[in-house]
């Protein structure tokens, strides 16, 4: 149950999100593609941990990962990327 709402409070975080860039340009162009995808790589790590903390093998320059990362890890940073903008904007005013 407390997945479901993770997931569906992000949703509606991304959703805010993508309401105030709309609001915040004056038309809708290519320009709102990159905070677009910006915003798909958090709600993959909230939507699934599990799968993308499996994730092993060559990573580059030599180094490979050996473990898989705990679903909560993943799940926490995803939260993080998905909130940093927020509390950028924030202190910054």
């Amino acid at each position: 149950m407390y997945q479901l709402a993770g997931k569906l409070f992000s949703l509606l975080v991304a959703l805010i999100y993508l309401v105030g860039m709309v609001l915040a340009v004056e038309e809708i162009n290519a320009g709102l593609t990159c905070p677009c995808v910006y915003l798909l790589f958090p709600l993959a790590l909230i939507w699934f941990p599990e799968e993308a903390g499996s994730f092993t093998g060559y990573v580059g320059h030599g180094r490979s990962i050996d473990t898989d990362t705990p679903p909560i890890l993943v799940s926490i940073f995803g939260w993080i990327f998905l909130l940093a903008p927020l509390v950028f904007w924030f202190f910054s005013e």
